[in-house]
């Protein structure tokens, strides 16, 4: 709204509101500013007098002839409100555009100030937030500075603790190997000394032997002319030795055992002559012409059963890697067999509890500890072993043996039963003795059993396969089945279990029966395993002999072993001599018994 016309409007409400005073009366209020002139006072008027009533005010526009109704009334009321300050009314009417303004403009003005007041918080809030930040980005900085130099300072210290526990180390393994170089400088010289003193040994024993075969000979040839006076007399590597080392027999006595064995030796040679003649007969008869180089057996002659299994004439398969793994394998138990031999049985030297095996744990291994116990020679069956099990291992490295079927059937077989073996000599020699070494050799023993069911399964093509597989498997076994009884017996006399309180020499004899019967059902399989029964009669003697001079003595334990002894090698010889004659007979074309 424009001044001009404000003016204009506020002059014409004023002229109307002057226009309505002027009609309402002639009384006027001053005007503001000005000063209302007074009137001059009257004279006072007279006292009224006591007995004069005054007269009553004459009210203004009133009718005293007619009654006033109630918009009468609310006029003469209003009437009597008094007139407004038209001028201050019309000057506040003039002024209101310019007042409205003016709060206007205030308002407009705080709410500047406002809006630039939280500008400025806002300003130094952010202010604020960011001098926050590079402080917090500060400390954050310098707080991983302290720990990179920390970090380092730790690197450094590790770093030279190393270097020092290193060096510690390297001090260590330069006198550890200083010790072991002076070990191994005294293990040699104390091997040499062993092997000086083996030797001298040997060569006595050999000299002993030779001096002891020259007297026994003499005895039997003395024995064979008081009885048919002829000289004739098995030769020495065809029979036992009448005298052990050590029992210092005089001639007479010598002489009056070669009386009591000649006749059985003289017989048992005899029938080995017999054998071997007719085997010699039947191979040349049938062995293939020397042109062919086909180690294939000749077949049975017509109208002659084998009771064996036929050699197969299968070629072998190609061979394959298992086939290098099994004979690597076999290889390293042989060798671990021969070193833990050589350890368990003394030739090491000394030992905590004695150098040899049969001193060990107060002698707990002597022929007279129980009655299925051995004689102390009765170790020299494991050097033995060691030469079969040698030519075993060599022979299976053969180019016609690397994937024949019988190798492959007893090859892990055989290296379990010489690593089980080790593990009796380590159980042995520590004394540890609660049962473990009797389950040691029965798994052994099932071992070199099963390893025997194999051959009979894949019987050998050639004389060398025979001779060297199952010859020496044999051998093994023969001499595990009588070795896992003396270690049965042994075992259960050391805790002094008395089973069903039966004797123990009616336990012996017993077992003794049982092996026996078990080795002779093995050593009557194929053409005659002779082998086995050579291995169970070498143990036999071992326990005959101190059941009858030892400490330990039982006639019927001995009586037992020593018919044990004979009937297992008559029993094999002649599974042998009745195989060689029906073949020598089949191959003449004469009539063979049958089996």
């Amino acid at each position: 709204m424009h001044q001009d016309g404000s003016s204009s409007s506020s002059s014409a409400a004023l002229e109307r509101l002057k226009a309505a005073a002027a009609k309402s009366g002639p009384s006027q209020q001053p005007e503001r500013g000005e000063q209302a002139e007074q009137p001059e006072p009257a004279e006072r008027p007279e006292k009224p007098r006591p007995d004069e009533r005054p007269a009553a005010p004459r009210l203004r526009h009133a009718n005293t002839h007619e009654t006033q109704g109630p918009l009468e009334s609310f006029n003469d009321w209003l009437d009597g409100l008094g007139e407004p300050d038209w001028d201050k009314v019309s000057q506040s009417i003039y002024d209101s555009p310019a007042t409205v303004k003016a709060a206007y403009e205030r308002q407009k003005e705080h709410r500047e100030a406002e809006r630039a007041r939280k500008a400025e918080e806002r300003r130094l809030a952010e202010e604020q937030a960011e001098r926050d930040r590079l402080e917090a980005e500060r400390l954050a900085e310098i707080e991983r500075q302290r720990a990179a130099a920390r970090a380092e300072r730790e690197r450094i210290e590790a770093e030279r603790l190393a270097a020092e526990e290193a060096e510690r180390e390297a001090q260590r393994q330069a006198e550890v190997q200083a010790r072991r170089e002076r070990e191994r400088v005294l293990e040699l010289q104390r091997a040499e000394e062993e092997a000086l003193r083996l030797e001298m040994e040997r060569q006595e024993h050999e000299e002993w032997l030779a001096r002891q075969r020259e007297r026994e000979t003499w005895a039997l040839q003395t024995a064979a002319r008081e009885s048919d006076g002829t000289d004739w007399v098995p030769p020495a590597d065809r029979r036992a030795m009448l005298e052990e080392r050590g029992e210092n027999l005089t001639d007479a006595e010598l002489l009056d055992r070669a009386r009591a064995s000649l006749p059985e030796w003289r017989h048992r040679d005899r029938i080995v002559e017999k054998a071997q003649a007719i085997e010699a007969a039947t191979v040349r008869r049938s062995r293939p012409p020397v042109a062919t180089l086909d180690p294939t057996p000749a077949p049975a002659p017509a109208g002659y059963i084998p009771p064996y299994n036929l050699p197969s004439l299968e070629p072998d398969p190609a061979p394959a890697f298992p086939d290098l793994v099994r004979r690597v394998a076999v290889t390293v138990a042989y060798t671990v067999f021969v070193l833990g031999g050589v350890y368990g049985l003394g030739f090491l030297g000394e030992d905590a509890t004695g150098p040899w095996l049969h001193e060990l744990h107060e002698g707990r291994f002597r022929g007279g500890f129980s009655m299925l116990s051995m004689a102390p020679w009765h170790q020299f069956a494991w050097p033995v072993l060691w030469v079969a099990l040698g030519v075993y291992t060599v022979h299976q490295w053969l180019p016609s043996q690397a994937a024949a079927d019988r190798q492959r059937a007893t090859g892990w077989r055989v290296s379990g039963a010489m690593v089980l073996a080790v593990l009796w000599f380590v159980i042995a020699r520590t004394g540890v003795l609660l049962g473990v070494e009797l389950f040691v050799w029965l798994a052994l023993g099932y071992l070199l059993v099963d390893s025997i069911h194999q051959l009979n399964l894949y019987t050998a093509r050639t004389r060398s396969e025979r001779a060297v597989t199952d010859g020496m498997i044999g051998l093994f076994t023969g001499w595990a089945l009588i070795f896992a009884a003396t270690n049965a017996s042994i075992w259960l006399q050391s805790l002094g279990i008395n089973l069903l309180w039966i004797p123990g020499p009616v336990w012996a004899v017993l077992t003794l029966v049982v092996v026996v019967w078990g080795a002779a059902f093995m050593a009557m399989t194929e053409r005659g395993r002779i082998t086995i029964a050579l291995g169970l009669s070498w143990g036999l003697a071992a326990i005959l002999v101190p059941r009858l001079v030892g400490s330990m003595t039982s006639v019927w334990v001995a009586i037992v072993a020593a018919m044990g002894l004979f009937v297992v090698l008559l029993a094999t010889e002649n599974r042998r001599y009745r195989i060689n004659h029906a073949e020598h007979r089949a191959a003449l074309g004469h009539e063979v018994d049958e089996f």
